[in-house]
Order: structure tokens, then C-alpha cells, then sequence
């Protein structure tokens, strides 16, 4: 994984008062080469943005085009992106809601950079056709949450959005200040979208709203009890209850939810998670252990550049408290295996390592 950068800062074209467009002058940076059309009417730095992640270019992606005004609430993984919760891959288009049939699908934005818009057309609870649907949201939205079994109209609006200012988002939008995003509410966004994810995306997502869930002093099923009835067919109702049983909010980041699932498949036994090791006086937290005595470490980047950001450490004596920590967890009589992101993206490599360390079988 790379170190995030900063955010990318847009700026939107608009009339000043002395009857000056900025678009004008921003269109003449572009021309330059110093700025890029993210969408029309909203621009950001290049270099800016050729340094950015590509998690970071859809998360401008998505605040251009809630800059722009365009209708429609966020959807999909682009909802869940909002709502601060990580992907395991960068979703290939803007996700967003459309009341209009002939909209459905795939449009392109003019703007060169952007990504494409898919519209769906909003989910159905149980017991309620499109036009009932249609009917209940062609109405002004309203935020409150859905409480009503029978989902009379005035239940169903409340699916429609929730206007936020997700904290992911701050420092992008450098004009207008304040910005706003009408977004599906949390609960709807996890049972609309993580069903159709493949296994291991849909574990990443869940490890992480399990993880703030509890934060919050939630059960899921406390969060998800009113909106049940949008989980509809028995196909997504078997993955959705594959990925729930399988999450776990004790993974920590997005490698160690897709360690997991890598182990998993590879037909080893589940380790115990953020298990307590006690050495000296010094207490140390472990990834992954098993029976036996093996340990197990997801070696991403994030540990050593959160340890700079917190701590004021270097890279290089984030390594060497690292190596410090695994000699006393060695000191104990555990093994300690590591693996990286290149390890998960080549299974056979990753089986054959824990197999040499005797990672017990399932």
C-alpha cells in the first residue's frame, strides 16, 4: 500500500462579483497544463492529482460531482466510500439512484478525468412493487430512517438520502466551503451492496462497519433490524449471511480482512485475532496466532507510516521497533510468519509459507 498524500483540492468555476468568470482563468491553467477538468466547471491541481491515489481520485471523483449538483443520491460502493468505510478495490464508476427507467445504466461524463455514472434505480422491500416505488419518492425526501412494517410512502422516502458532509471528503472542496452529499443511509448501503461483492471485498467492508458498529455500542443486527426487508432473494440473502459470519472487527485493516480470507481458502485452520503476548513488562499485540505456537503478521506499509504519524518515528526506526517487537514475540518460543500484499495476490506463495511454519490445517 502507498502513503496517502494529500487531498485533492477542487475548485468550482463560478461568477465573481465584478462580472469575472473563473472559468476562464481556470480554463487557461488547463491549457497550461497546471490544472485538469475534473468535470465541467470543476478543476483540480495536476500535479495534485497525478500524485494522489486512486482511492483519493474517486473520493474527488465523488465531490466534483456532488459540486456539480447533479440528482441523485450516492449508491453502491460509492455510499459506502461516503460513509467512510474502505474498499478493496476502487469501484469503476460513480454509483447513484435515478427514479427515471431510461436512465438506468452507464453514462459517461465529459469530463476527461471523471468516472462514469452508473444509475440504478432504488432497491425494493419486500412487499412493494416499482410504481408503489416510484410514487413514494417522486415526493420531497425525507431523511428519518424507515420505522413503519407496512412501508407506507412515508416510510419509503426516508430510504431516498441523507444530506452529510462525510468526513472523508473534507479538504477536497475548496469552493464551495460546507459541502453536502446526499447519500443512502449506512444501514441500506451494507445490505444493497455487500451481497453483490465478491467474498473477499464484501469481507473487507464488513470487518470495518462491524468494527464502528461496536464503537457505537451496536449489535448489526440492531443497525440493519428496519431495513431487513431490502434483502431480498435467497441468493443474496446466502452471501450476505456467508460474509456476515464470517466478518470479524478485530481485523484491524484492509490486508488483514483479505489475510483472512486468504487463509481460509487456502484450507488453514483460523487464527485467533489481536491475541497478548507478555514479555519483560511489555505487552504485544499479535495479528494472527494459532495453536502450536505460530504467529502471524500482515507486514502492510500502514503500521510503519502510522507509526511516523503518531509517533514522530522515521521509517527506519519504525522498522527497528518492529524488529525489537518481533525478537521478543520470537523470545517466547512462538514462530513468527510474515506476509505482505504481494503475498496475498500470489496464494500458491503465501500457502507454501505457512505451510513451512506449520500453520496448522482446518
Amino acid at each position: 500500500m502507498e502513503q496517502p498524500t494529500a487531498p485533492i483540492t477542487l475548485v468550482q468555476a463560478a461568477l465573481e462579483a465584478g462580472g469575472l468568470h473563473t472559468g476562464t482563468v481556470l480554463s487557461r491553467e488547463v491549457s497550461r497544463g497546471t490544472r485538469l477538468r475534473v468535470r465541467p466547471g470543476v478543476y483540480a491541481e495536476s500535479q495534485a492529482w497525478s500524485e494522489a491515489l486512486p482511492s483519493e481520485r474517486y473520493l474527488a471523483s465523488l465531490a466534483a460531482a456532488a459540486m456539480t449538483g447533479s440528482s441523485g443520491a450516492f449508491c453502491r460502493e460509492s455510499a459506502l466510500a461516503l460513509h467512510g468505510l474502505p474498499l478493496l478495490r476502487v469501484p469503476a464508476a460513480v454509483h447513484r439512484r435515478t427514479l427515471h427507467r431510461s436512465q438506468v445504466g452507464v453514462h459517461r461524463s465529459p469530463g476527461r478525468l471523471s468516472y462514469p455514472t452508473r444509475f440504478h434505480e432504488p432497491p425494493l422491500p419486500r412487499g412493494v412493487t416499482r410504481a408503489q416505488m416510484r410514487l413514494a419518492l417522486g415526493a420531497e425526501n425525507s431523511v428519518a430512517e424507515p420505522g413503519d412494517p407496512s412501508w407506507t410512502p412515508t416510510a419509503l422516502r426516508g430510504i431516498a438520502s441523507q444530506l452529510v458532509t462525510p468526513e472523508c471528503l473534507r479538504g477536497f472542496a475548496a469552493d464551495p466551503v460546507g459541502l453536502t452529499v446526499p447519500v443512502e443511509p449506512l444501514p441500506l448501503a451494507l445490505l444493497d451492496t455487500v451481497p453483490r461483492m465478491p467474498f473477499e471485498q464484501a469481507v473487507v467492508v464488513l470487518d470495518a462497519a462491524l468494527a464502528r458498529i461496536s464503537e457505537r455500542g451496536l449489535t448489526l443486527d440492531e443497525l440493519l433490524q428496519p431495513w431487513q426487508p431490502f434483502l431480498r432473494g435467497a441468493r443474496l440473502r446466502a452471501e450476505w449471511a456467508r460474509a456476515v459470519d464470517f466478518a470479524d472487527p478485530r481485523s484491524e485493516s484492509v490486508g488483514e480482512s483479505l489475510s483472512r480470507v486468504r487463509i481460509s481458502e487456502l484450507g488453514f485452520a483460523v487464527p485467533e485475532l489481536q491475541s497478548v503476548v507478555r514479555v519483560e513488562g511489555r505487552e504485544y499485540r499479535l495479528d494472527f496466532e494459532w495453536e502450536g505456537g505460530v504467529v502471524g503478521e500482515f507486514d502492510g506499509k500502514q503500521k510503519y507510516l502510522r507509526s511516523q504519524e503518531l509517533f514522530g518515528r522515521s521509517a527506519e526506526e519504525a522498522v527497528y521497533r518492529e524488529k525489537l517487537r518481533e525478537d521478543a514475540i520470537r523470545s517466547t518460543g512462538r514462530r513468527v510468519v510474515r506476509w505482505s500484499w504481494d503475498d496475498l495476490h500470489h496464494p500458491n506463495i503465501l500457502r507454501d509459507r505457512l505451510t513451512r511454519f506449520g500453520v496448522p490445517r482446518a
